[in-house]
């Protein structure tokens, strides 16, 4: 048991398996399997010298303990090796990434790379988690109009982009031209109609560094029969 546990850990670091979706599967499914099965034999065992076992009644009270504690520790193991898990709490990246979705991010993606257009991230601003798509990088200059957007005055086509309220604000619909500085980025949500980003004056161009992560995969989600996209 020691050995799987030590192939699990290498699973999560170095080697991070949870980058993939059937890595994800695999990790936890052995992980649960290795910690219950553990938790189980510990109190089945025989004791050599009476041959008698504890009472199951110890089984049934270290259960709720187990599960807590397998819990925590693969929290603590995901972090560890560099992953989060998020449950996405609203529209704002609709029809990509819908409401109550749950994603594995990568939190290291970005330590070695800068973010490109198009790319979905994970930001951290003022403490507070967004999920965004970038736009437009530094240098760039972006504007919107009639809600069509803009990027060095070539139109670009957002196949990922829905519209789902007829009287969106102003600064939704038009906004610009703005000049990307060095070091900033600007990003918006795939739903325009509901989504505060860079669009808006009191949001704007976000810091680079406020980039902390790249969303992976969808694993668990409330769209009928899709757990994954």
């Amino acid at each position: 048991m020691l050995l799987v546990l030590s192939a699990l850990l290498a699973g999560f670091w170095p080697l991070r398996l949870l980058r993939f979706y059937a890595g994800l599967i695999i990790l936890y499914g052995s992980w649960i399997v290795l910690y219950l099965y553990a938790a189980c034999s510990a109190q089945l065992y025989r004791n050599p010298q009476t041959r008698l076992r504890a009472s199951r009644w110890w089984l049934v009270a270290t259960i709720p303990i187990t599960a807590l504690t397998l819990h925590f520790l693969g929290v603590g193991a995901t972090r560890a090796s560099g992953f989060r898990t998020f449950k996405v709490p609203s529209p704002s990246m609709e029809r990509t990434i819908l409401n109550g979705d749950q994603i594995v991010a990568d939190m290291r993606y970005y330590s070695s790379r800068s973010p490109s257009p198009g790319e979905i991230v994970v930001l951290d601003k003022k403490g507070v988690f967004f999920l965004k798509r970038v736009i437009a990088v530094a240098g760039d200059t972006i504007q919107g109009m009639s809600g069509t957007v803009f990027v060095n005055g070539q139109r670009l086509t957002e196949p990922y982009v829905q519209h789902t309220s007829s009287q969106p604000l102003a600064w939704m619909v038009n906004f610009g031209p703005v000049f990307v500085p060095n070091g900033k980025c600007f990003v918006m949500g795939d739903n325009r109609d509901v989504s505060f980003d860079s669009r808006s004056p009191d949001f704007g161009p976000i810091d680079k560094g406020a980039i902390v992560g790249k969303p992976l995969y969808v694993f668990n989600s409330d769209r009928p029969g899709r757990c994954i996209r």
